[in-house]
């Protein structure tokens, strides 16, 4: 059955037989829905309905139940679409807004097409879908993306063929995917030339104003009971580290985030961070233990960039405008909406000064009538001791002597929450032990703050890398101690094994191997570590994930600097002339190349089929048609030919319609089908 696929005639198919057509005048609407769905996915439910009935109206017009809309009707629905994106999104001109607006209006578009024959709406509406594959890489670069991406461009360029042969004879499928292949082909190298020696350039290539809506992942600027643990469920990754050499030990893989030092006794923020003014060497000091690494930071939707405490040098082509706060985070100028790659060097001993002057006030404010329990219990503490240090480990020794319990759904505390954990409930996680630890300490007279961010790491064996997800949020304090300076306290460490809850053991479990609680050899872990059901889980799951991070790290992590490093491999500079040079010279060399080829390819395959022709003239001069000469063929078409002979030559008319008619496919259709050049060459030798 020789089915010739994308025309507008029906195909001779079980689909024919219930009234169906299958062809791409009724495919291009669902080739556009599948183009905007990942848009559609995070729009607005009214703009993502209006697209779906716009595209189904044109849809259900190729079905002959009803007709498009009119001029005014169509000005209607201009005027309401303008009103659903002015109410979905406001005046707020966004990435969003604008990826909405792409949408409605590409789908108003169909509504303007007449027929199958209307090539400028049907070309404007394909030239647009490709606009659309660009915008997908807005929020995300993954991987997964890419494919997607790639396959819906291979399907556009599919219906751009498609269309551009009318009202020419189809042409098989196998045909329109060969000649995609070859234009592909031709195109993938010239890509690869573009990628590697196209000056990078810092930062975004276009941007529009951040989305108010976009949601933000992973830590928050603020802190209360409950919010950390919040996060412990959650498989999704933070970023992934690439050391150069082993990793630190588990108590130094603490990453620093946002530190909050105001709170009300409930609710924990940080005050407005602003760089620092002063040389990093005169507020950590006595620094050894150096350790380099790369980070790839997944878009988070915050300003804030991690490292290992504490960071003295960060460097990276795709951050622009960062600076160390005075709280020693390190903040983006923008919000981190791309995946973001930066090399960090950390010192992981270190001898932290104060800041600012009112750096230790600040950190000794407790909140007049709250949590007054924990208020006299620091105060006890502060007239019992001598030694500040003693404090601290009287602090310290208060979680691991009490019978307090480690577990991810303590009680909901609201009411003076430090009270209520420390005195009645004596079950938390993470930052209800460093928020009362703090409180505790400053009620003592010692500074203290709250230092959030993640903490220990998990092995990409496949891929010999590290992740962090964002189970590992954690949160933890920072005292200060003279002749000490700031130093890092963990209250969650002091938790024997036996008094961590069972819900702490559904996280992931390598990710509680490298975390501070120690829980390497609990049976519970252990065991099912030791399970091949396990075993052979978490290998597919690395294997998937190393090949997102050889994504990451060798295309979207393709930067200035390694750029550089690829020239110098190569004997030359990285200078913007030397990137000039070999751009020029590359993209030239390959359309030469591709020239000669085509030349080649003409001379040999072409020619064939002109002197065939030629011969097929010879033998109708022969047989009496008297064309004036076999040179002079050009002065009366093939077609003109087709029709002389055919009236003085009835008996051969079927040969001779099928002769011309496959010279005119193969010579001015482009037609370059092997078995159509073969089946012309049999003819014409078969005509007598």
């Amino acid at each position: 059955m020789n089915i010739k696929w994308l025309n507008a005639k029906t195909l001779d198919s079980a689909f024919t037989k219930m009234g169906f057509i299958i062809n791409a005048y009724t495919l291009l609407p669902i080739v556009i829905f599948a183009l905007l769905l990942p848009h559609l996915l995070s729009a607005p439910l009214f703009v993502a309905f209006y697209v779906v009935l716009l595209l189904a109206w044109f849809s259900i017009h190729n079905l002959g139940f009803i007709r498009l809309p009119k001029r005014v009707i169509r000005l209607l629905l201009i005027s309401s679409a303008i009103i659903i994106i002015s109410t979905s999104y406001g005046f707020h001109f966004s990435q969003q807004a604008a990826l909405s607006l792409l949408s409605i209006m590409i789908s108003l578009k169909f509504l303007e097409v007449k027929n199958d024959q209307d090539k400028r709406n049907i070309f404007i509406i394909i030239y647009l879908g490709c606009f659309i594959l660009i915008t997908y890489f807005f929020h995300s670069q993954s991987l997964l993306l890419a494919l997607f991406a790639s396959v819906m461009s291979f399907i556009l360029v599919l219906m751009l063929s498609a269309f551009s042969r009318k009202p020419q004879d189809p042409i098989p499928l196998a045909t329109h995917i060969k000649i995609i292949i070859q234009l592909f082909s031709k195109a993938l190298p010239i890509a690869i030339i573009l990628f590697l020696f196209f000056p990078r350039i810092p930062g975004p290539l276009w941007s529009l104003p951040d989305d108010n809506q976009m949601g933000k992942t992973g830590l928050s600027d603020k802190m209360y009971p409950g919010s950390v643990s919040n996060l412990v469920d959650s498989d999704e990754i933070a970023f992934r580290v690439d050391f150069k050499g082993k990793p630190p030990t588990a108590d130094k893989l603490y990453w620093r985030g946002p530190v909050l030092s105001k709170t009300d006794g409930f609710l924990w923020t940080q005050e407005n961070p602003r760089a620092l003014h002063k040389p990093f060497n005169a507020i950590v000091t006595k620094t050894r233990d150096a350790t380099s690494y790369t980070i790839t930071l997944e878009p988070h939707q915050q300003k804030w960039l991690f490292a290992l405490e504490m960071p003295s040098k960060i460097e990276g082509d795709t951050i622009q405008g960062f600076f160390i706060s005075n709280d020693l985070q390190v903040i983006n100028k923008h919000n981190i909406h791309q995946l973001t790659q930066y090399r960090v060097t950390s010192m992981t001993e270190f001898y932290l000064n104060p800041v600012r002057e009112n750096e230790l006030h600040n950190a000794l404010y407790f909140p007049p009538s709250s949590n007054p329990k924990t208020y006299a219990l620091g105060e006890q503490w502060r007239k019992q001791f001598k030694n500040k240090q003693d404090i601290v480990l009287a602090g310290l020794n208060y979680f691991k002597n009490q019978p307090f319990y480690y577990t991810k759904h303590p009680t909901i505390m609201t009411n003076n929450p430090s009270d209520e954990f420390l005195f009645n409930y004596k079950r938390g996680f993470c930052e209800h032990y460093a928020s009362s630890f703090v409180l505790l300490m400053r009620a003592a007279n010692i500074p203290a703050r709250v230092v959030t961010g993640y903490q220990g790491l998990e092995k990409n064996s496949i891929g010999n890398y590290y992740l962090v997800r964002q189970a590992n949020a954690h949160a933890w304090a920072e005292v200060w101690l003279e002749h000490k300076g700031w130093f890092r306290v963990d209250p969650t460490a002091m938790i024997p094994p036996e008094r961590i809850e069972a819900d702490i053991f559904q996280t992931y479990l390598e990710g509680l191997s490298f975390s501070s609680l120690n829980l390497a050899n609990l049976p519970e872990l252990s065991a099912q570590k030791k399970t091949k059901i396990y075993r052979a889980y978490q290998k597919v799951r690395q294997s998937i994930d190393s090949m997102k991070h050889t994504w990451n790290n060798w295309i979207l992590g393709y930067d200035k600097t390694k750029q550089g490093l690829l020239l110098k491999l190569m004997g030359l500079n990285d200078s913007l002339q030397t990137l000039m040079l070999l751009l020029i010279t590359s993209i030239s060399g390959l359309l030469i190349i591709f020239q000669a080829n085509n030349l080649y390819k003409q001379y040999k395959e072409k020619d064939r089929v002109y002197e065939t022709y030629l011969l097929f003239i010879k033998k109708l001069n022969k047989k009496g048609l008297l064309i004036s000469s076999a040179k002079g063929i050009n002065n009366e078409g093939p077609e003109a030919i087709k029709i002389r002979a055919i009236k003085k030559f009835p008996n051969d008319a079927l040969l001779i319609q099928t002769i011309v008619n496959h010279y005119i496919q193969i010579r001015y259709a482009d037609n370059s089908a092997k078995s159509l050049k073969a089946e012309f060459i049999n003819k014409v030798n078969s005509f007598k």
